[in-house]
């Protein structure tokens, strides 16, 4: 178990103002937070809802206006998409989301409500709640709050120390806690999940049409590293240039798959453990996962669309490393 939403109101000096079931109207027109739950129960510390289990309809209403969403650069399937989302979920744990309304909590809340999975607004954050099997059968539990901003800030770290280290490891991400549909962690600083593609541009989102162009896949800010890879950065930091390495020569084989190879001798101007770079290639940006391997060659996940126009065959690649920004030559 993690906590009881009546325990991390409390913790927070909140007062709890009401409940109602997901799709209906809360009764708090001023500022304030709001914390979607499995259950109307102020004192379960559990929930009703053991396992993620998601909705497949939702990710055909994604791709509706998102059809190329990647997973670690990679095209992603319905099936993978479900499996790294699931990999978020935290097991016995009734708060599944935690957010703040500056202005109106009763006009937030509808927001939420209303924005499609996809769309980027009026209330996009939180779209991993609306892939769940069920959502009509949640609950939004609300409080007033002079200050939302450092109210939220509260409840998601009082969460945060709920969830217990052997939860914790069971993550995809192990470092960065939040609620389940928190992908941001704090204002800045989301979950490293490897996604992309999966909202429309500022532009287009007023429209439904699946022709709707796709958002950069570039993320918001450069990821800070794990604490394990702090001090390797720091002896990097002296190149302010970047250091320039190349990758294994390509290979026709190469081309047909998802990952760049890095060789050893490469592999000391990346991070020393596993995470997500942020790759510019041909005027794009891009999220990328980074894999060690132990001894054997890095590779850098660019997807295959990349990796079938990457550089010439039997040469290898050149490119920059400026501590997790990786600009890739040609």
């Amino acid at each position: 178990m993690t906590i009881s939403v009546a325990e991390l109101l409390e913790k927070c000096g909140l007062e709890w103002a009401g409940a109602v079931q997901w799709g209906e109207q809360i009764h708090l027109d001023q500022p304030g937070v709001y914390v979607v739950s499995s259950t109307a129960d102020l004192e379960d510390s559990v929930g009703l809802l053991p396992l993620y289990k998601p909705d497949p309809a939702s990710f055909k209403d994604l791709r509706q206006l998102c059809p190329e969403v990647m997973i670690d650069g990679t095209p992603a399937t319905d099936e993978a998409l479900a499996q790294r989302i699931g990999a978020f979920w935290i097991q016995d744990s009734p708060v599944l989301y935690i957010g703040l309304a500056g202005t109106s909590a009763q006009k937030r809340v509808r927001q939420y409500y209303v924005t499609r999975i996809g769309q980027r607004s009026p209330h996009a954050g939180g779209w991993w709640l609306k892939t769940l099997s069920g959502l009509a059968d949640l609950y939004v539990h609300y409080a007033p709050a002079s200050d939302p901003a450092a109210a939220e800030s509260a409840l998601l770290n009082a969460y945060a120390e709920s969830v217990p280290v052997a939860v914790r490891r069971q993550l995809f991400d192990a470092e960065r806690i939040a609620p389940f549909a928190n992908v941001n962690v704090r204002h800045g600083l989301r979950k490293r999940h490897g996604l992309a593609g999966y909202k429309i541009e500022r532009s287009a989102n007023d429209s439904a049409s699946p022709s709707m162009r796709l958002q950069s896949a570039a993320p918001a800010a450069q990821e800070p590293l794990p604490p394990s890879a702090r001090s390797h950065e720091a002896s990097k930091a002296s190149h302010s240039d970047g250091i320039r390495i190349e990758s294994q020569a390509i290979t026709d084989a190469d081309r047909t798959r998802s990952n760049l190879r890095i060789p050893a001798r490469s592999k000391f101007a990346l991070p020393p453990t596993d995470g997500f770079l942020t790759v510019n290639y041909g005027g794009t940006s891009s999220e990328a996962r980074w894999r060690v391997n132990g001894s054997r060659s890095g590779t850098i996940g660019l997807g295959k669309k990349i990796m079938r126009t990457l550089g010439s065959p039997g040469q290898s690649v050149w490119m920059t490393v400026r501590g997790t920004i990786v600009e890739i030559e040609g």
